[in-house]
């Protein structure tokens, strides 16, 4: 993956990796995963960004660096989160990952100092230049260099002339999620402005999401009546991206573009009769409907083709018992609407958002959960690898809006961005507006990938419907 390009608008300067260590001992004890966790295809590493304003301190005092107190907060912060200070691998055995936990491990630390303000940058709000960002996230190599495994966390804090930070991490999406890595930054964020311990406690119990588990506790066993897993590979027609030259931006949704849209739908006769006139229409429904029908137009695809939505939904309180208050795990699954493109072009579009309401109902369903842990746990004794699905045809949609990192460190959070790598072109991301602009509050950005040619068809099928 590219580091940086020719184009690059800054320098950075990076120290050497700090190895950070736990501030009080740790057990040493060897963790199992969740059946989510262990899915091959949440092996992946994850680059996150999170931009902080200007402290007025620094201003004032230029030799200090962010990083002194992050490392005493992140040391802090592992006495409760020391499995992500641990080591992963695979057990040959049965295909499962496990995390062994020593004492003497610690989450390496990169210091580093750009050379420009932020302000210089916009704050990264609008995505230009996020191939030069990636030289405020620790490489993936920095995860590597121990003998059994690879660690699952690196951090690096970077300073920037004017007195802004940010805090680049690099993390295995099989320790956790985007609200289960949330949570862990909001701990750190908390004991770094002076809290004695995080608000919410962490709980490992990854015992709780295995396929025997759920359905035992929900008595379905092998109920044929069960919600049937959509099989995306199969049903996309055409998989592959029919070029290489991707490009990836931010769209900037206002909250008043998102309420035109929801009255759009609203007004549609398809949702004015006596039943449906109470349904309650989400953000994440609408843009999920016009995002997906706008890439499927801007990508010419052939109207045959069948292309599938996913979107990632929370089960944190879905299933029987909820999970605790501070499991930070893998704890979602997918819902699926599979159409052919003449379907979704043509489809009202308030049509299009029962379908994804009804797909998002149908996912949290305990015996879908079930079914999709136990083809998770086929895959793996099969020791079958992952397939990569590449293609226009697939989209999945992820929520990024309500992590919960609110904390007030620093100058203030005013920006997340996933450097979400041009080879995943099918992920498209919610974010939440950026605080460093004003008047953008309670609006979306909406983080997608697509060949450059589609990219540009893709943003006028958007502004046609929000200007027309």
């Amino acid at each position: 993956m590219p580091r940086s390009d020719n184009s690059c608008p800054f320098v950075v300067e990076k120290s050497e990796v700090v190895l950070v260590k736990p501030s009080k001992p740790t057990p040493d004890v060897t963790l199992s995963l969740s059946t989510i966790d262990n899915d091959p295809n949440n092996e992946v590493i994850l680059d996150i960004l999170c931009v902080f304003s200007p402290n007025p301190y620094v201003r004032d005092h230029t030799n200090y660096h962010p990083a002194s107190f992050i490392q005493l907060a992140l040391s802090n912060a592992l006495v409760y989160y020391y499995p992500l200070a641990g080591k992963l691998h695979r057990r040959t055995s049965d295909q499962t990952l496990q995390l062994d936990c020593t004492q003497g491990d610690g989450v390496p630390l990169i210091k580093a100092t750009a050379s420009c303000t932020l302000s210089s940058l916009n704050y990264l709000e609008s995505g230009n230049h996020l191939e030069a960002t990636y030289q405020l996230v620790p490489s993936h190599d920095t995860l590597k260099g121990c003998n059994l495994g690879y660690r699952p966390l690196a951090l690096q804090i970077t300073k920037f002339t004017c007195g802004g930070m940010t805090i680049g991490s690099v993390h295995s999406h099989t320790v956790c999620d985007g609200i289960g890595m949330a949570q862990f930054s909001q701990a750190i964020l908390e004991l770094a402005a002076g809290r004695a311990q995080p608000t919410v406690i962490p709980v490992w119990d990854r015992h709780m999401i295995t396929s025997n588990q759920i359905s035992t506790l929900c008595k379905l066993g092998n109920d044929k009546n069960n919600p049937k897993l959509v099989d995306v590979e199969k049903d996309c027609s055409s998989p592959d991206t029919p070029t290489e030259d991707m490009v990836r931006e931010i769209l900037n949704i206002t909250s008043e573009d998102i309420t035109k849209l929801k009255n759009i739908i609203i007004e549609d006769e398809n949702l004015t009769n006596e039943k449906e006139k109470n349904m309650k229409i989400t953000t994440v429904e609408v843009l999920a409907a016009y995002v997906w029908r706008a890439r499927c137009r801007a990508m010419k695809l052939n109207p045959d083709t069948i292309t599938d939505l996913v979107i990632s939904v929370s089960i944190r309180s879905s299933i029987e018992p909820p999970l605790p208050e501070g499991y930070y795990g893998n704890a979602f699954t997918h819902a699926s609407v599979a159409l052919t493109a003449k379907e979704l072009s043509k489809t009202p579009i308030s049509r299009l958002v029962r379908l994804i309401k009804d797909a998002k109902r149908a996912a949290l369903d305990n015996g879908y959960v079930c079914e999709q842990l136990r083809e998770m746990e086929n895959t793996m004794k099969l020791k079958l690898a992952s397939k990569e699905i590449h293609g226009g045809v697939f989209m999945m949609l992820t929520d990024w809006r309500h992590l919960g990192l609110d904390q007030d460190v620093w100058g203030g959070l005013v920006n997340i961005i996933p450097l979400v790598p041009l080879t995943l072109p099918f992920l498209c991301v919610l974010l939440p507006a950026s605080k460093a602009v004003p008047g953008k509050s309670g609006g979306v950005r909406v983080l997608t990938t697509l060949p450059r040619d589609a990219m540009a068809k893709f943003k006028e099928e958007i502004d046609a419907v929000l200007h027309p």
